[in-house]
Formats: C-alpha cells, structure tokens, sequence
C-alpha cells in the first residue's frame, strides 16, 4: 500500500511518499541533518519504504520544516493505516525507550527530557513536537517514554521504539501474526 502527500505553506514545501509494504528503503532530504536521521531510523525500523522531501525556512529555525514535515507523513500514515496496536521496548547505551501506538484513534503522551537544546541542526523541543504533530496528524494514538542515556541514545531509541510500534500495530490491524 502507497500513498503520497504534498504540503505548501508559505514557510515550507514538504513531499511524502511512503510505502507500506517496503522493505525500510529511505530517500530524505529536509535541510536538517537530525531529522533526516530521525526519519531513516523510522522508515528502517518500521520496515516500509519512505520518500521526503522538504525545503523550509530554516534560517528562521528548524520549527516549521519539523513539524510540516510530521502533518505530511501522518496524513499518508492516515490514509494508509487502519487499525491495529502495537508495541516496543528499545535499549540503547544507558537509554530505555518505549512506545506503545494504537491506530484509529488520536492521543499523545510523552515521558522523556533532553539535556541539550538542541542536537545536530535541530532544536530537541521539536522532536516532542514532531511526536505529537505524526500522532494527531496520523490518527493515531501514540505512548512515548525514554530514561537514562544520554540525548543521541534518546532520541535514537525512541525512534526505534516508534518504528518497531508503527510496524506491529500496522501487522496487528492487517490481521497479521500479532508480535
């Protein structure tokens, strides 16, 4: 399953195809380096393809590109995805993350603080903004929380952790075998 989906503010032009039934294939390009990484890690963990690109204001700041971008997948995560629940707990270095997603219902809950303002070209206030803009934009019900480790351990396992989530609960609403 594919869908795309194309926004334009007068801030940014974002573009996003995503494939379901990928094999975790990513092609990004978002002018800023840590959400480029954010969403490789998401498109391997949950096993589908994705396509993104955007172009913002960033000279301004990260904001507007990071959260555009969030509307733009989960409209196409919105489309494409029914129901179903799914779940993963993630380690890495001294960090243990953990997401839980339903989809078909819209919510977000985030328990986790960052050290730094920001990390490689992206303000970390945004990656909880990025959190919740994919889950109410994604229809989609979404648990976050990571503890210990450090801010690259942190945001590396949550991402995994979201990923891996995404995957199960997409496989759990397509009736597959429930993991």
């Amino acid at each position: 399953m594919r869908a795309s989906f194309k926004r334009d503010t007068t801030e940014t032009s974002v573009a996003v195809s995503l494939d379901l039934e990928g094999s975790g294939r990513a092609e990004i390009k978002t002018e800023i380096p840590l959400l480029e990484e954010v969403l490789l890690v998401l498109s391997r963990a949950a096993g589908f393809d994705l396509w993104i690109e955007a172009r913002g204001d960033t000279p301004t700041g990260d904001h507007h590109t990071v959260e555009d971008v969030a509307i733009a997948l989960g409209m196409v995560l919105a489309k494409l995805a029914g129901e179903g629940i799914g779940s993963s707990m993630v380690p890495s270095g001294g960090c243990l993350a953990e997401a839980a997603v339903r989809l078909g219902e819209p919510g977000y809950s985030g328990d986790f603080e960052f050290l730094a303002r920001s990390l490689d070209g992206m303000q970390l206030e945004n990656i909880t903004h990025f959190m919740r803009t994919l889950a109410y934009n994604g229809n989609l019900t979404l648990h976050l929380s990571a503890a210990g480790g450090d801010d690259w351990q942190k945001v590396e396992a949550l991402t995994l952790a979201l990923g891996r989530a995404l995957r199960r609960a997409i496989q759990d609403g397509a009736g597959s075998t429930r993991t």
